[in-house]
């Protein structure tokens, strides 16, 4: 298979766990949508998609020809991605986002330390006080209330 064909399979793989999973919640009518009308209406276009992408798509490399050279850049980036979201609930919204930019900015892009500890300090608390105080979506304090 090319890998076209096979990213047109998993784009309609998602929609059809989207749709199998929204079937929890009401759709509703044109008239009054309910909350499970804009997914089934986005997993019906991402199906849709998938399935001309996977029909069209056979001028694609083939998959196995295809050599990924940033595959451990993007495994670290997962990887700091999951410890992100594991340390949120345990010191906070501001520290651990914080320290994800550090890590980002410091270790894996290596920006300047200035540069990473303004953009680091600025974002994780610009951010907490638009999303905690000016939308009041209650984000994790952390154990010291930071």
């Amino acid at each position: 298979m090319k890998s076209d064909q096979v990213s047109g399979l998993m784009l309609f793989a998602l929609a059809v766990c989207v749709w199998w999973l929204n079937r929890a919640f009401p759709v509703g009518s044109l008239s009054d949508p309910g909350p499970g009308y804009v997914p089934l209406l986005l997993a019906i276009a991402f199906g849709g998609i998938g399935l001309l992408i996977a029909a069209f798509g056979g001028r694609s490399e083939p998959l196995l020809a295809i050599r990924w050279p940033e595959a451990g850049r993007a495994a670290v980036i997962l990887i700091a991605c999951a410890v992100a979201t594991l340390a949120l609930e345990r010191i906070g919204y501001r520290l651990s986002i914080m320290v994800f930019l550090v890590f980002f900015l410091g270790v894996v892009e290596r920006k300047k330390p200035l540069v990473v500890a303004l953009v680091a300090a600025g974002f994780s608390l610009a951010s907490f006080y638009v999303i905690s105080d000016l939308l009041r979506v209650p984000l994790p304090r952390g154990p010291w209330g930071f």
